[in-house]
């Protein structure tokens, strides 16, 4: 594992390198995840619709899904909305 170091700007944004963003497959104007654990910042690449599907395999017990996963990932992923949907 390499260590970067980076420059965090006056807006709290950092600039990740190029070289570092293509290794993880983080696109421009795309989205990222980012957890803080034991006061470190972990950035990884958004999760993949495979690989929703398979966290979100095993959920539901019984009867029919009322709404499609990818649908429940686009909820979830709107930025301050929270939105129930029926």
């Amino acid at each position: 594992m390499s260590v970067e170091e980076v420059d965090v700007d006056d807006k709290g944004r950092v600039l990740i390198p190029k070289e570092v963003r293509d290794k993880v497959g983080l696109k421009t104007g795309g989205k990222a995840r980012m957890k803080v654990e034991n006061e470190r910042i972990i950035i990884m690449p958004p999760v993949s619709p495979e690989e929703f599907i398979n966290e979100m395999e095993g959920c539901i017990k019984e009867g029919t899904p009322r709404i499609h996963p990818l649908k429940l990932k686009e909820i979830w992923g709107r930025r301050g909305k929270r939105v129930v949907e029926k």
